[in-house]
């Protein structure tokens, strides 16, 4: 569709023109069988006029008519020619001439096979060529002499058929047929110009809609389009226009802060970098300085790409870019696996581990997304438990379902903590200072979960912090 006001200009008038065209075709059918009627009954008058001028007299039947009375038909012989002249002719049942009109001039009417007591109407040309109607029936005799007695003779039956032309009536038909066209021109074109005025105005809300998205800013959005009072069929549309808005101001929020927290997450191991190589160069003679530098060099870097590559994998999870598998997978191995390599910072801290998951504890999921997300549970839970504290692993699987859980002693959170914990780069204000953490392992495993049909609950528990992935069923 290239235009709704084409559209709606199209079927409208396309509608009302063929509307008005079977009402102009009515109108005209109606009036020129009406008029064609009135010419009917006019021959049916003459007809009867004719008739009343025939009298009979015992055998004897005379026809007395008067052409100055009549003169339609012809007139006196030898008189003027009558322009347009009518025609009638009176024969005997048995086909013997009692009188025609002088305007046949001798010529016989056309009269069909078979004529009854009710008229017969047809259309044929004039003896002088011209378009006719004409009209056939058997009449008896109404004027007999004497009229009562033994001695009444009985009533002649005749042929009256009649005729004349059907100028005026074509005429007539005619003038009706261009009054129809010149109706149907007249309101084709009013109902053109309202139905241009109506669908302007429909359409005036569509513009005023789009004049307001198009002042937005992407700088400056509106917390509502404000686009006034609209019609119902458009209210619907000012509603996701608003919810987009809105999910754009969202999604314009987390770009902000996400890039603010990539600089401030980059900013300290830039200057780290920069710092160890200031140092590496004032002491360019020490080569045990160099190598403890160039490890430091390498630690860095390899933070930096860490914290690159998860928020590259975040960014690909929800564009929807990267592939999910599933299938069963030995969950406890994974925890173990995890456990293992987490066993030095554990011990560094002084950290007590407690699992009760076991190898062969299986759950249908996406390998590598289970790996990363137990990953970033379990070394969240060891960075962030309280020193001397205790974490402890479990698992369930009940009906079909399975939960696991690991908890540690978080004596520093809040329960209003719970709602940022997922969020990107956020971290307690005193976990700031520690520059081997990013802050993304807990968005990332919470993203992670919801694309694979997991789920990722935190809870807190006079002050023991508890992390519950589990199947969504």
């Amino acid at each position: 569709m290239k235009s709704i006001r084409f559209f709606l200009l199209s079927r409208l008038l396309g509608g009302a023109t063929l509307v008005l065209a079977a009402a102009g075709a009515a109108v005209y059918v109606a009036v020129a069988r009406s008029l064609q009627a009135g010419l009917d009954r006019d021959l049916a008058a003459r007809v009867e006029s004719l008739a009343s001028v025939v009298f009979q007299t015992r055998e004897q039947v005379d026809f007395e008519f008067s052409d100055q009375l009549m003169p339609e038909y012809g007139g006196e012989e030898g008189g003027p020619a009558t322009p347009h002249p009518a025609y009638f002719e009176i024969k005997f049942a048995d086909g013997t001439l009692l009188e025609r009109s002088n305007s046949l001039a001798g010529a016989d009417l056309i009269t069909p096979d078979e004529v009854t007591a009710t008229p017969s109407y047809w259309t044929a040309p004039l003896p002088d060529g011209r378009d006719g109607r004409y009209v056939a029936q058997r009449i008896e005799v109404h004027h007999v002499f004497p009229e009562e007695g033994p001695d009444r003779p009985a009533a002649a039956r005749l042929v009256l058929v009649v005729a004349q032309g059907r100028e005026e009536l074509v005429a007539l038909e005619r003038m009706l047929l261009a009054q129809c066209i010149g109706a149907c021109i007249l309101l084709a074109g009013l109902i053109a110009a309202l139905s241009w005025l109506a669908v302007e105005r429909g359409l005036e809300p569509a513009r005023r809609l789009a004049a307001r998205l198009d002042a937005i800013r992407v700088d400056d959005l509106p917390a509502r389009l404000e686009a006034g009072e609209l019609p119902a069929e458009l209210a619907p549309v000012a509603d996701k226009i608003d919810a987009l808005i809105g999910r754009v101001q969202t999604a314009l929020t987390r770009e902000r802060r996400t890039t603010a927290d990539i600089a401030h997450e980059l900013r300290t191991p830039v200057s780290e970098l920069l710092t160890v190589s200031e140092v590496a160069l004032r002491d360019g003679n020490d080569p045990q300085a160099g190598r403890v530098a160039l490890a430091k060099v390498r630690d860095v870097a390899w933070r930096m790409g860490r914290s690159l590559s998860t928020l590259l994998k975040l960014a690909r999870l929800e564009m929807g870019a990267e592939r999910i598998d599933r299938e069963s997978v030995d969950i406890g191995g994974i925890v173990r696996e995890f456990l293992r390599s987490l066993s030095a910072a554990a011990r560094e801290r002084g950290i007590k581990v407690e699992s009760d998951v076991g190898l062969g504890d299986r759950v249908a999921g996406d390998p590598e997304v289970l790996r990363i997300v137990v990953s970033n549970l379990l070394s969240n839970a060891i960075h962030y438990s309280a020193r001397d504290g205790v974490v402890r692993c479990s698992f369930e699987s009940p009906n079909g379902s399975w939960r696991l859980v690991i908890e540690n002693e978080a004596g520093d959170l809040e329960p209003e903590d719970l709602r940022s914990l997922s969020a990107p780069f956020w971290r307690k204000d005193r976990a700031r200072t520690d520059s081997d953490r990013s802050g993304l392992g807990l968005a990332l495993s919470r993203a992670l979960a919801e694309k694979t049909g997991m789920e990722l609950a935190f809870e807190l528990e006079n002050r023991v912090f508890r992390a519950v992935l589990s199947s969504s069923n």
